[in-house]
């Protein structure tokens, strides 16, 4: 699987994400409508010290924190997921509204650059690599 073919879709009702892996041609649906691509390319530099994801390697793990200054976490603005893959492997963790926007993640085995997302539910998609 390459980072190419790796798209986010979120349902505009229930909030449910989805994953597409294999087919970038495909477009789900929930609730009865399709869902909404998630995409992080309209973003300016503008509110990235808060949203962008910082990929910090360990020797037993992988972290990602968003924002060099973390962003908030609150019912009305929050981090509501991140994604680390390498292309070849990809791990999803969900935050709670009480959890930081810091999440530790398997060690990856560096075969290829390390891609970490993170969606807020006011600003969207945002992804960064390493």
């Amino acid at each position: 699987m390459g980072q190419e073919g790796l798209k986010f879709y979120r349902c505009n009702t229930c909030g449910n994400l989805f994953l597409v892996m294999i087919d970038p041609s495909v477009t789900p649906s929930c609730c009865g409508s399709e869902m909404q691509l998630l995409d992080s390319s309209h973003h300016t530099h503008e509110g990235s010290e808060k949203h962008l994801p910082i990929i910090d390697i360990h020797e037993d793990y992988t972290e990602v924190r968003v924002g060099l200054q973390l962003h908030p976490m609150s019912a009305q603005h929050r981090i509501e997921w991140m994604v680390l893959t390498d292309g070849e492997r990809i791990e999803v963790q969900k935050l709670g509204l009480t959890t930081p926007p810091v999440a530790r993640f398997s060690k990856m085995d560096g075969s290829g650059k390390l891609r970490a997302y993170a969606f807020c539910n006011i600003h969207g998609l945002w992804v960064t690599e390493k």
